[in-house]
Formats: C-alpha cells, structure tokens, sequence
C-alpha cells in the first residue's frame, strides 16, 4: 500500500500519486469513522501529509482531496473547506 512512498522517481508508476493520497485518506480517516458510525469526518492536509512522509507536497494533496474523484471513491460528501487554497492548514469535513 502506498508504494508511491518506496518507489524511486525514475521508476514507472501503477497509477497516480493522486490515488495514493486519495487511498491514504480514505483507510486512515474515512473508513475507520464510518466503521465507528460517525456521520462525518475531519481531516487536514498536514494529516495527509503526516501519514505519508514530507516528500509529498502538500498541493498534491489538496488537488487530490479536493477533486470529485476523492467524493466518489471514498462515498463522502464536502461539508465544509477551510483554510489555505493549498496548505497544511487545509481542512475539509465530510459527510460520511
């Protein structure tokens, strides 16, 4: 899992360092809320970026979190954004 974090860059990629990030939130933040029954979900880009090392940027991480693609995959809905357009300080809720 996350084999963007083992992978050197020259190294051909699978798919996208943007699922990764999507995939990241989901199994740390996303599915561990639902399983307990919250109804939604708070989560920063710095906790993103945490997790995954500082060698992921943190634009990557809004621009992965914030597509559609992450609502999707991940069955949540935006509640609320806050913060920087691409910062740590980034922090979105969901409705799960």
């Amino acid at each position: 899992m996350f084999e963007f974090l083992k992978r050197h860059p020259a190294e051909p990629k699978d798919h996208s360092d943007a699922d990764e990030i999507r995939k990241y939130a989901k199994v740390k933040f996303v599915t561990p809320a639902r399983q307990k029954g919250e109804k939604t979900v708070v989560f920063s880009a710095s906790d993103i970026q945490g997790g995954l090392g500082h060698n992921v940027l943190t634009a990557s991480v809004c621009k992965a979190i914030d597509a559609q693609k992450f609502a999707e995959f991940a069955r949540v809905k935006l509640v609320k954004r806050s913060g920087p357009r691409q910062g740590a300080a980034t922090r979105w809720t969901f409705e799960i």
